[in-house]
């Protein structure tokens, strides 16, 4: 854990820092890359691939008959480039996802409890557009990166839930008064 002017810890797809004022989550690309690779191992749909929606299964249905006839003719088709066209519209909204979803900033006053489930955080806000309620996960690196968290969060005066059970975290933590946010 960083102790300069703000406390971070280590994510499966970045890290996160708390602020005097704020969390702010940061998603590096290469971690994306590298969790999708491994979320994929364990059988799981990353969330990256999670926002192809309808034009990459629209790519997939245009590419696989093309790229059959194309192997089994000897030549490109007009149903060919139509499929390469909604393949590479699939990727570059993967892309947009990932470079939108790559930094969030959520104001300490804003967030009304983090959870430690099953190794992840979920960390409920609400919105400063429209004032609802909004849920952030994320996925601390390791039981070290886990505590970290557990300790900034409790420092900056966020409630936490789900500690209690959780073998990474120290008792100190969990019997910690909370603190109070100053101004």
């Amino acid at each position: 854990m960083s102790r300069s002017s703000a406390w971070s810890f280590a994510t499966a797809r970045g890290s996160v820092r708390v602020a005097p004022d704020e969390l702010r989550i940061r998603r590096g690309v290469t971690r994306t890359v590298a969790e999708a690779g491994s979320a994929l191992a364990a059988g799981r749909l990353p969330s990256a691939l999670r926002d192809v929606g309808w034009t990459g299964i629209a790519a997939v249905t245009a590419v696989v008959p093309a790229a059959v006839e194309w192997l089994l003719q000897g030549g490109g088709t007009v149903q060919t480039t139509f499929g390469l066209l909604g393949l590479l519209a699939a990727v570059g909204g993967v892309a947009v996802s990932v470079a939108r979803e790559r930094t969030a900033a959520i104001p300490l006053r804003d967030i009304e409890h983090v959870a430690f489930d099953e190794g992840e955080l979920a960390i409920v806000h609400r919105s400063e557009a429209d004032d609802e309620r909004e849920t952030e996960r994320v996925r601390p690196l390791d039981d070290a990166q886990r505590a970290d968290a557990a300790v900034a969060l409790r420092l900056r005066g966020v409630d936490l839930r789900g500690v209690e059970g959780d073998e990474a975290v120290s008792r100190t933590v969990i019997d910690v008064p909370k603190t109070e946010l100053l101004a």
